[in-house]
């Protein structure tokens, strides 16, 4: 009488054991996911089954690149413009000139000007512009000067905010992988084990219930 239980409990193990596994869906990987969303926000997320949030993610990433692409645009419109402008009201040759150039095209009033300051203010370790056809500058006014300015700053301006899309290309690619990946983990097998296992120090058997996530 007492291998009953133990009998009995063994029987029941063979008979109830088993492993359930949810698969709603085809299992993806989530390293893939992750993958394809850092290439395309939302190509992961269509991997992984999420439809909704791949729609939404390749909805902001077209938006994003639309935004970069206008500004650019824009960035290079204001860039000719401040150019064109310089050459005609300073003579200025604004080919091939460095952002520095240009900041003291900004502030002085002609090459000449700005050569004279540098003296002035570093004596023999002055750093002078060559004052060569190309360098030479001269604003016919003072308004001209100021209004040069303006239009450059236009410039710099969409170029500050085409750097902000560009971050928020960055950002949706990464927003992109982590939830593609966390799609794609919910569609791995989850296991579920039901049995019946003999108590070898109180007699009888208990059952028992084992989940695998």
């Amino acid at each position: 009488m007492t291998f009953l239980p133990l009998a009995l409990a063994l029987v029941l193990t063979l008979a109830t054991a088993a492993e359930v596994r949810a698969q709603p869906t085809p299992t993806r990987n989530p390293k893939a996911a992750a993958f394809l969303s850092m290439l395309v926000p939302g190509l992961g997320e269509l991997y992984a089954g999420g439809h909704k949030s791949s729609r939404f993610f390749l909805f902001t990433e077209a938006t994003f690149w639309t935004g970069l692409a206008t500004f650019k645009h824009l960035e290079s419109s204001r860039e000719d413009n401040f150019k064109a402008f310089a050459a005609e009201h300073a003579g200025l040759d604004t080919a091939e000139k460095s952002d520095t150039f240009i900041d003291n095209v900004g502030i002085y009033n002609s090459i000449y000007a700005r050569n004279a300051r540098e003296q002035f203010v570093a004596g023999d370790a002055a750093e002078f512009i060559e004052e060569t056809p190309v360098n030479i500058w001269e604003w016919n006014s003072d308004a001209s000067r100021r209004q040069f300015r303006e239009l450059r700053s236009k410039s710099t301006s969409a170029r500050q905010k085409s750097m902000l899309f560009v971050g928020a290309l960055l950002f949706n690619r990464f927003a992109s992988s982590i939830n593609a990946a966390h799609i794609a983990r919910k569609t791995q097998p989850r296991a579920v084990q039901v049995g019946a296992a003999p108590d070898v120090f109180r007699g009888g058997a208990y059952g028992f219930i084992h989940a695998r996530f």
